[in-house]
């Protein structure tokens, strides 16, 4: 049984960086870009357990709590407590603002073109 859904901007070459990365590392999340989600735009990252849904940097934090490896549970955790949380959150703002030119200054894939569904 899955513990929730991480549901990320399936144009943005950070976000499919990162999604692969979880896809990887924490095999107890599915993972579906907002086009497979059925959300026409997305702002900042979600994730979705069946009690509560998540959003941009509580979401990030989240996900590594949900981390069996334990420095990114103990990264998650930190990300959550509340001084730091306000600064995560300022730090995501501005990447989420800016992720199409990080993305392109990374080389990573910034401009996604959605293949047709069957």
């Amino acid at each position: 049984m899955s513990a929730g859904v991480v549901v990320y901007d399936g144009d943005c070459g950070i976000c499919q960086a990162s999604a692969r990365w979880i896809e990887r590392h924490i095999p107890s999340l599915d993972v579906q870009s907002h086009y497979e989600y059925g959300v026409e735009e997305l702002g900042s990252v979600w994730l979705v357990t069946p009690t509560y849904n998540y959003e941009g940097a509580e979401a990030v934090a989240r996900v590594l709590m949900l981390s069996s490896k334990r420095w990114m549970h103990v990264c998650g955790r930190i990300m959550n407590a509340p001084v730091v949380r306000l600064v995560a959150s300022g730090v995501y703002r501005v990447i989420a603002r800016n992720r199409r030119h990080i993305s392109r200054a990374l080389g990573l894939n910034a401009c996604a073109i959605p293949s047709p569904k069957n």
